[in-house]
């Protein structure tokens, strides 16, 4: 996993982050687990946390997170109380409310989606970190200035606004994209919340054919 950044001490990984999955590692939090155990098995040895963000089975695969708990018992499994219904995680989180595990202070905030679904901004030392995919809106992000965001980047709004009334088989790609948040609005997001010119945009979810 090669550092990136402008501190050497800040690592991350993006094995998958898309519909057909999501896994994100960042330092030695992992975020998600949509994708096979074989994919990220080599990194659970360095990994302390796992949070999971939602219960869709592009970021939570069932297989894999059993194994993750059979193999790795020390490993902390986070997420909220409908993932914890479904999962049964170690730590049940709240939006806006601190959960303090091991030497981070996780600050869970609501995503718009169709189901329960959380971001996250905490701190590694003095670094600051965001992280949201499968969102809408980041309406209620904190309001904060962060050296490293993470998230999602969906959809060119152009592009999507094209597809409009594009229906096949049931499916409507538009309306579908607008359940997530598009490049313009992430880049936005990030140009407002950035702490300097240093700061990373990381962009998730990138949709193949309307990003």
């Amino acid at each position: 996993m090669g550092e990136r950044g402008h501190r050497q001490t800040m690592n991350y990984k993006i094995i998958a982050s898309g519909s057909s999955g999501n896994c994100v590692i960042i330092n030695d939090v992992m975020i998600d687990c949509g994708v096979s155990f074989k994919d990220l098995s080599s990194y659970l040895y360095d990994i302390k946390y796992l949070i999971l963000t939602h219960i869709h089975t592009d970021h939570v695969k069932l297989t894999t997170l059993k194994t993750i708990k059979k193999l790795f018992p020390r490993i902390t499994i986070v997420g909220n109380y409908e993932v914890h219904q479904k999962f049964r995680v170690h730590k049940i989180t709240n939006a806006e409310q601190v959960l303090t595990v091991g030497n981070y202070e996780f600050l869970p905030f609501l995503c718009e989606h169709d189901v329960l679904t959380y971001g996250f901004t905490w701190k590694y030392e003095d670094i600051s970190i965001l992280y949201a995919t499968d969102t809408a809106s980041m309406d209620n992000a904190p309001d904060s200035m962060y050296d490293y965001i993470f998230i999602e980047s969906n959809h060119c709004e152009k592009k999507l606004e094209l597809a409009r009334g594009q229906v096949k088989g049931g499916y409507n790609p538009y309306t579908s994209g607008k359940r997530h948040l598009s490049t313009q609005q992430a880049k936005a997001f990030y140009y407002l919340h950035r702490r300097n010119k240093n700061s990373e945009f990381i962009e998730l979810h990138k949709s193949k054919k309307f990003y």
